[in-house]
């Protein structure tokens, strides 16, 4: 008899269920996916229509669904019966054409394009792409060579914040993920950015460069596993736009750095920043425009050999 009672019950619910279930349709041509991002619930189909031109749709993990690219008009469905969010794209023509597929009930999607920028001297206003399925965003800093902790939230699409209380002329590495009541998204990627610098002369001293004509204030900070200091400042007379550090001793210069003019149209109109140092050590580089307080600062983590930069986007102050 228990089994008699149940049947009808399990009838009712499968046809309840495919009631429910919709049908989206995505219109393939002019090198784009109309609509490029679908919001649909466990169950429902997506149904891509190809009206024009050598295409496909292919999912970015490479295995969930895909077809294969043809010139001839086509139709293919995939029924997503998984949360989440499912990114996808056109093998021919990737850059130019990409969408996703957002599934209710799972995490929400990564917010995207991480981008933090100095609004003064104690304040930072990151951006970003918006999330997916988010009910807000959860946003983290650290000092260098520190750990993140969070210091802000933001709404459902928010896409910026300002992050304030900070110390002038000085870095952060930001990041920020989307959350839900079914779990976080990935944090974007790390963007480190600097607090403006009070305006004042630069003036050279132990531990301080002045380059470019005294322009620009160069200073460096080390720490080793057991050590850690302000790098001793060598001018360079002969040589106005450049100068050295050393660390442990006069005689073995770890780090040449130079700021170069790079104010003509050809180049950027922009000044430039490059160094190499020859060491493995913690390094925070800070480089600071004397005229208008704003600030740079290159970061080397301990126990990883410092790779060269070459920054020729580093001051759109010209001239």
């Amino acid at each position: 008899m228990r089994k008699a009672f149940l049947l009808p019950i399990l009838a009712c619910l499968f046809l309840a269920t495919a009631a429910h279930a919709a049908t989206v349709r995505v219109t393939v041509h002019n090198f784009e996916f109309s609509p490029a991002v679908v919001n649909i619930q466990p169950g429902d189909t997506v149904i891509w229509s190809n009206i024009g031109g050598t295409h496909n749709v292919a999912s970015d993990d490479g295995t969930t669904f895909s077809n294969e690219p043809t010139i001839a008009p086509w139709s293919f469905s995939h029924t997503f019966n998984t949360p989440g969010s499912f990114p996808y794209h056109c093998e021919v023509h990737p850059s130019l054409m990409q969408g996703v597929v957002n599934v209710a009930g799972g995490p929400p999607s990564a917010p995207t394009n991480l981008q933090a920028q100095a609004i003064s001297t104690t304040a930072i206003r990151l951006t970003w792409g918006n999330a997916n399925g988010e009910t807000s965003y959860r946003i983290e800093m650290k000092t260098l060579g520190g750990t993140f902790q969070q210091v802000a939230t933001a709404d459902a699409d928010e896409t910026s914040a300002d992050v304030t209380g900070l110390a002038p002329g000085t870095g952060y590495i930001f990041r920020v993920r989307a959350e839900n009541s079914a779990g976080n998204s990935a944090f974007t990627s790390e963007v480190l950015a600097a607090t403006d610098a009070p305006i004042a002369a630069c003036v050279p001293d132990s531990t301080t460069l002045c380059v470019n004509n005294g322009r620009f204030q160069v200073r460096t900070h080390w720490r080793s596993t057991t050590q850690s200091g302000d790098a001793t400042a060598v001018a360079l007379d002969f040589a106005p736009d450049s100068g050295l550090f050393y660390f442990f001793s006069s005689t073995n210069i770890e780090m040449l750095v130079k700021v170069l003019n790079a104010c003509v149209p050809a180049l950027g109109n922009k000044y430039w920043v490059f160094y190499a140092a020859t060491t493995n050590v913690e390094l925070t580089v800070t480089v600071i425009d004397s005229l208008t307080g704003k600030t740079r600062v290159y970061f080397n983590p301990l126990n990883t050999a410092a790779l060269p930069v070459q920054d020729t986007n580093a001051f759109s102050t010209c001239p």
